[in-house]
């Protein structure tokens, strides 16, 4: 009867183990995140900027966290900055796009960033994604030095108001995007591959905001946040390795799921034989 038991006490603790082992492969590490309420760790700048080739001239920044979210307060360039240095991973945040008469203007998350933006072309290199107003849709891009991909143009999604937004990156390069639970896009890149910064760009757009900002360093967490799989997309203006929109997954998980099974029949055939 004791050897049974020590059978059975030594079976659990390596089922327990297993277990541990599952739960801890399967859990995203939040690398940082932020509601606004208030915001810590931001940088807040600007510049006077007319688009019509002039050189901008650098502001403070006009952004508000009064509501317990980061609002651009006028129509100039207005950036926020957090220091991120996540290239791997998942990027989750709630974004509002305002109502503009004149429809130009965007806002824009830079999540890989080296710390330029779009103005200062030449020098910058990121990977953003947001409203583009002028063409009425989102975009997925990226400026390295001088030259500017979009990944993915995606116009099937109402422009204004609120939108939560995931992108994920896997460490080959592969960029999905998803919009209030759908996947949009879905294409490999790999002409930026690290960051700095991450970046919360407003360009005549008074009154956008974002919200709910969380920096995971998994790029599988962004199957939390999809509901449905549909690719709404349209023609790229680059060549895009275009998925199924499916999640990827580690089979590290599947393989560590068949052990806890084995450890558990050979507990039962155990327990069997020495009855």
């Amino acid at each position: 009867m004791k050897t049974k038991w020590k059978y059975l006490v030594s079976g659990f603790a390596i089922f327990v183990l297993c277990i541990s082992v599952c739960t801890t492969t399967a859990n995203a590490t939040e690398v940082w995140s932020e509601d606004f309420d208030p915001p810590v760790g931001w940088t807040i700048f600007g510049y006077i900027y007319d688009g019509l080739g002039e050189d901008p001239v650098p502001t403070e920044g006009n952004f508000s966290a009064a509501s317990g979210m980061l609002v651009a307060l006028d129509d100039d360039v207005n950036i926020a900055r957090h220091d991120s240095d996540t290239s791997v991973g998942t990027w989750i945040f709630d974004m509002f796009v305002p109502d503009d008469d004149d429809g130009h203007g965007n806002v824009y998350v830079e999540f890989l960033s080296n710390g330029s933006s779009f103005i200062e072309f030449g020098n910058a290199s990121f990977v953003s994604v947001g409203a583009y107003l002028d063409g009425n849709e989102f975009v997925l891009w990226s400026i390295v030095g001088s030259s500017y991909s979009v990944y993915e143009h995606i116009t099937d999604i109402p422009l204004q108001g609120w939108h939560q937004i995931v992108v994920s990156r896997s460490s080959e390069g592969r960029f999905l995007v998803a919009f209030n639970g759908t996947i949009v896009a879905d294409v490999t890149r790999t002409t930026v591959t690290s960051s700095i910064y991450l970046q919360f760009i407003c360009n005549n757009a008074t009154g956008a905001a974002i919200d709910n900002l969380i920096v995971d360093d998994d790029p599988e967490k962004i199957g939390e946040y999809v509901v449905s799989t549909t690719t709404t997309t349209t023609t790229t203006t680059t060549t895009t390795t275009t998925g199924n929109g499916s999640i990827p997954f580690d089979p590290t998980l599947l393989i560590l799921g068949a052990g806890v099974a084995v450890v558990v029949i050979v507990l039962a055939i155990v327990c069997l034989r020495r009855r």
